[in-house]
């Protein structure tokens, strides 16, 4: 019998971080957006243990940082660096992916960009329809639960490179 590695893709923000716990793109176990208060390293690797004690990941899926998109902040590399520790640690296997991997993957389906990608998923996934943001302007702070879509375009963009 095969069985289906499980699966935490983590993608932190300025909220603090969506997730998918998964076995395959068809076997959620758990998503959402965790709010983590304060904003400290402390506090997501706390988050991060507590995944994998309660899950037991062989991998985790974190959003790669050195492409030339990187619009990412010094304080969310330090927690994707610290998540690479951590996970190095517990001797889980890591995979990373930058934006541009994400955009390049979900192009195919219909568009790039994040609204493009967070209406793909949706379509996919129905139970994330009523999370679904509108188009942002540019006035306006990204929604809140943008983040889950963001880790679930993380861990779509593994399944979909890796197999």
């Amino acid at each position: 019998m095969d069985v289906s590695p499980m699966v935490i893709t983590l993608y932190p923000n300025a909220f603090g971080m969506g997730y998918v716990i998964s076995e395959t793109p068809k076997e959620l176990i758990n998503y959402g957006v965790a709010r983590v208060r304060p904003l400290s390293k402390s506090h997501y690797v706390k988050r991060l243990l507590y995944y994998i004690k309660q899950y037991r990941p062989t991998i985790i899926i974190l959003r790669g940082y050195r492409d030339t998109d990187n619009r990412i902040s010094k304080r969310v590399i330090n927690i994707i660096q610290t998540f690479e520790l951590e996970a190095e640690k517990q001797n889980l296997l890591i995979f990373k992916y930058s934006r541009e991997d994400i955009k390049q993957v979900f192009k195919q389906f219909g568009g790039n960009s994040k609204y493009a990608i967070s209406k793909t998923i949706s379509s996919w996934y129905p139970e994330l329809q009523s999370r679904m943001p509108d188009i942002r302007k540019n006035t306006k702070a990204e929604h809140y639960q943008m983040g889950v879509f963001d880790a679930f375009a993380l861990m779509l963009t593994h399944y979909y490179i890796e197999n």
